[in-house]
């Protein structure tokens, strides 16, 4: 090993280009230290990667991290920084020895932060104070956004290893920087004899490149000129580090220097690193031999050291040899048409990409690590996206490459859409990503709030409220029931007066606690049912009416001043910055929830852990946004009908994925549609337009279903299993799914966050309610289709029908449907109560026309879908055909301070959103069921059976 120790004589030192903790605990590196003239250490996202990922020695602290509640990224910090503190430790005496001049162990920024000056030095500050020792150097890139963040930090006092240097001019701009902080303490009376930095070139990836564009050129050239030959290949490398080093003596040595010297001010020494032999043509010490000189340092691998030791020869100022030579290369380089600044461009992007893929494996691998030791608590994703698989896995390179999962966690809003007013409005929409940590502290409030609820001797509470602010409540209503005595909890967001009067019936009006929530508090149904029920109460005589009322509302919104009006036990102001759909784990659904007894503290601690797994997590690992990756790339190819099977336990959960997905996506002709509650079939009733989605929990029965997607899977659609932990993990499985559709909408194009079409079927309600106030009734047009009571109206697109001969309802309506080509959707939307008897019915109907026709079905509730699946109707692709079904009211039911009454305020609604579909040339059809809508229903599924039979019969003759 003489010839390493002898290398300090020259005036280099060699550093290690390898940091493991294998290294450290076996003493291999304090031995390098005391008895190979080891001087420093470098470290890169690679060189952890491959110390982490193929060993055990980072086990046991990993497992402490995860149990601690460590992010993968938190746990990729913390093991780095154990390995450079230790390192630091046993290169403290050549700390000393050197007096701070040598010694140092390096430490790398997030490759991410490459084009991020910010960014950068906000991290420097964070490793310098973390790692906590005087001989580290933290790893800034050369880039030019890298360099103001280098002079920033060094002016700071925190010591730089420019990194990812591969040209003259770019040593010569991270030369002069260093200068210029060293000037501006000076100028300040700072001290600057222990400002330390040191200057990365890498040497082996000039060449490689290089190289690789010498060979394409002919020899001799066409005009008879020799430029550059084959021979001249592998030079590229030394000539850089050879002129980089004439620049070095020439700076240091000038009288603007001189000055800061006798302030103290060191040489920032340039450091030659990718000194590894990539070429078996060339001798492996290559990039050791020719580059010794005063004043530098030599990073060297295991493999170059030991081949050094052995035949490696030692000579003076190597460095300064061939320096015309040098010249003339790069001289005949600009001849034969190479431009070397645009070489040194693309080597600096390859090199941040190189470091950014191998952080990105890092990270992944850790990730993983995570979930194996959660286990149980973890809900893991897997896919199969078949055909699709290599388009996806591409996908994820793409969102990688293009920092996007670190760009939403930024809250960038230009993800989306570049347009200033949309990018504004985007801007205000992206408060959700955060709630998880928000409003963890507002547990205590709300568990005290809904724990002085109960003890008052309140036994219910009605959620009123529409799309987003209801649908959360109906998922944790149906899943979680009434917990310990809690309040039992009611969803109301639909204006049939059966409905309304079915509730009354199952609750205790003087102790029942109201809800009202309307993030725009001005929701029209919210508001009547709140007046309605106020009304009740008063005409009880009851006292303090207004204790029997909370809001749930945006600052400054109509429903605060109402609030205050009526004196509301409590008004809770939830965060203006997200819409309805992603407002699940805010006071919408935690409020709620906390009055039905559920932990919401554990909700909220799952959200964060799903947090956790996607911010900073590569997309091939990450579940938010991998899923979110693979919804978008299956809308982009057909495959748009996102097809739920959901474990007994949760079922309900689709109602409100079934929003989520729908409103941010459905939109500009394009859009994913939802399809909830259709059972799985055999592959032969499927067309090509489906992923399949099957979220389950282990302790219930899944079979089943289990062996149904199996063989999907095997006939080639993509499938997406995830395993549910636990009921309270659901909490995680919003936020995954809130992230799924924000990333879906940036791969299919559209903006996740408006709801640009629902607006639409409000205004034509309004407008024909106020045709009903003028004319006491409905301007109907005639039917296009009648039997006894049953009456079938149509649009434009449905016209053609009343002029063909239909013998039955089931011949009409199955004519209809006959529209129907592959990729197309049946929506069917009843407007009344839904018993158990009328979704026996029409989930029976939606699979025979599922079976019957191989497109997909879906069955919504109206009004509840247009705050929801609505915006998918009007604005997303025209590929469904749309059924909606009505009956007569069979009781009054008034709207206290309005001319109409809630019979009234539903057919309008459905009315309204009729009329939306048709002005927009959906095909649309609007069924009248008459006065029984049982018998009603009943008749028009017997019709549709006997019409089916009969065109059976006529095809088998």
């Amino acid at each position: 090993m003489s010839t390493l120790t002898n290398l300090l004589y020259y005036g280099q030192s060699y550093w290690l280009d390898n940091l493991t903790r294998k290294k450290i605990i076996n003493g291999e590196l304090a031995k390098r230290v005391s008895e190979q003239g080891l001087r420093g250490i470098t470290s890169n996202p690679s060189i952890f990667n491959k110390a982490i990922a193929n060993s055990t020695d980072y086990d046991e602290q990993i497992t402490t991290l995860v149990k601690q509640g460590s992010t993968p990224q938190q746990i990729y910090n913390a093991l780095t920084i154990k390995d450079v503190q230790d390192a630091c430790d046993i290169l403290n005496p050549v700390y000393i020895e050197a007096g701070g001049t040598d010694g140092f162990v390096s430490l790398e920024v997030s490759p991410y932060l490459a084009r991020d000056t910010q960014g950068t030095i906000k991290e420097a500050r964070k490793l310098s104070i973390a790692v906590g020792k005087a001989n580290c150097l933290i790893k800034i890139p050369g880039t030019p956004e890298g360099i103001a963040a280098i002079e920033q930090m060094l002016y700071e006092g925190i010591n730089i290893n420019v990194t990812l240097i591969f040209s003259v001019k770019r040593y010569t701009e991270v030369a002069h920087a260093y200068i210029h902080a060293i000037e501006r303490r000076v100028a300040e009376g700072k001290p600057v004899d222990h400002i330390i930095s040191v200057a990365s070139i890498f040497i082996s990836r000039i060449d490689v490149l290089i190289d690789q564009i010498l060979a394409m050129y002919p020899t001799p050239l066409r005009d008879g000129k020799v430029y550059l030959s084959k021979l001249s290949a592998g030079r590229a490398g030394v000539a850089t580090a050879r002129i980089s080093y004439q620049n070095f003596k020439e700076i240091f040595s000038s009288k603007d220097w001189e000055k800061l010297k006798k302030k103290g001010a060191h040489v920032q020494k340039p450091l030659w690193a990718s000194t590894s032999n990539k070429d078996p043509l060339y001798k492996d010490v290559r990039y050791v031999e020719p580059l010794i000189g005063a004043n530098t340092i030599n990073t060297l691998p295991d493999e170059t050291i030991e081949a050094f030791a052995a035949h490696g020869v030692l000579e003076k100022d190597t460095i300064d040899s061939g320096i015309k030579e040098a010249k003339q290369f790069f001289a005949d380089l600009e001849k034969q048409g190479i431009d070397i600044d645009f070489v040194s461009q693309q080597l600096e992007n390859e090199g941040v990409q190189k470091f950014t893929d191998s952080y990105n494996e890092l990270i992944g691998n850790l990730a993983n690590k995570r979930l194996s030791i959660l286990r149980e608590g973890a809900s893991p994703q897997k896919s199969n996206c078949g055909t699709l698989q290599k388009k996806v896995d591409a996908a994820y390179k793409s969102i990688d490459e293009k920092q996007i999962g670190r760009l939403l966690f930024a809250m960038d809003p230009y993800l989306w859409k570049t347009d200033p007013q949309q990018v504004k409005d985007i801007s205000r929409r992206l408060g959700w990503l955060t709630l998880p940590d928000d409003f963890t502290k507002n547990v205590e409030m709300l568990s005290a709030f809904a724990l002085a609820v109960k003890e008052e001797g309140y036994t219910h509470a009605v959620l009123l409220g529409m799309g987003g602010s209801s649908l959360c409540s109906e998922v944790a209503r149906e899943t979680f029931g009434t917990v310990n005595g809690y309040l039992q909890l009611f969803v109301l967001d639909n204006t049939d007066p059966a409905a309304i009067l079915d509730l009354e019936k199952k609750i205790n009006i003087e102790k029942t606690l109201f809800i009202v929530a309307s993030k725009s508090g001005n929701t029209e149904e919210t508001l009547s049912f709140f007046q309605y029920f106020y009304h009740q109460l008063k005409k009880l005589n009851k006292k303090g009416i207004g204790n029997n009322f909370v809001a749930i509302t945006d600052d400054g919104t109509p429903l605060v001043k109402i609030a205050e009006k009526y004196q509301f036990r409590k008004v809770f102001v939830n965060n203006p910055d997200l819409g309805g759909r992603y407002s699940v784990l805010s006071d919408f659904g935690l409020v709620p929830m906390a009055l039905m007894g559920i932990d919401i503290r554990a909700m909220l601690l799952n959200a964060k852990q799903m947090e956790d797994s996607c911010d900073g997590v590569p997309a091939a690992v990450n579940p938010g946004i991998g899923l979110g990756v693979i919804l978008g790339i299956c809308e982009r190819h057909g495959r748009n009908k996102v097809t739920y099977i959901l474990s007994s336990s949760f079922s309900s959960f689709g109602y409100w994925v079934e929003q989520l997905l729908a409103e941010s996506t459905g939109k500009e002709g394009r859009g994913l549609i939802p399809v909830n509650g259709e059972l799985p079939g055999n592959p032969d009733v499927y067309g090509n337009d489906r992923i399949f989605i099957h979220m389950y929990l282990p302790s219930d029965n899944n079979e089943a279903d289990e062996k149904k997607l199996k063989v999907l899977e095997e006939a080639g659609h993509p499938v997406v299993r995830i395993k549910v932990a636990n009921k309270i993990a659901l909490g995680g499985e919003y936020y995954r799914w809130e992230i799924a559709a924000a990333i879906a909408g940036i791969i299919i194009g559209i903006n996740s966050f408006d709801q640009p079409n629902v607006e639409e079927s409000k205004e034509n309600t309004r407008q024909i309610l106020k045709g009903w106030s003028k004319d006491g009734s409905f301007k109907n047009t005639e039917p296009i289709f009648k039997v006894e009571n049953i009456a079938i109206y149509g649009g434009r697109k449905t016209e053609q029908f009343t002029s063909s001969h239909h013998e039955s309802l089931g011949d009409f309506i199955n004519s209809f449907l006959a529209q129907a080509k592959p990729g197309n959707y049946i929506a069917l939307l009843p407007y009344f109560l839904m018993t158990s008897y009328r979704t026996k019915i029409l989930q029976t109907w939606r699979h025979q026309m599922r079976d019957e026709l191989k497109e997909a079905t879906t069955l919504l509730n109206g009004p509840r879908y247009l705050h929801s699946t609505g915006q998918l109707h009007k604005g997303g692709p025209d590929t469904g055909l749309y059924i909606i079904l009505i009956g007569d009211e069979e009781e009054d039911l008034p709207i206290p301070g309005e001319k109409f009454d809630f019979g009234t305020l539903h057919q309008a609604q459905a009315l309204g959103d009729f009329r939306s579909l048709d002005d927009i040339g959906r095909r649309v059809i609007f069924i009248h069921l008459g006065k029984d809508i049982d018998a009603g229903l009943e008749k028009l599924h017997q019709s549709l059976k006997a019409s089916t039979k009969r065109h059976f019969i006529q095809e088998a003759l």
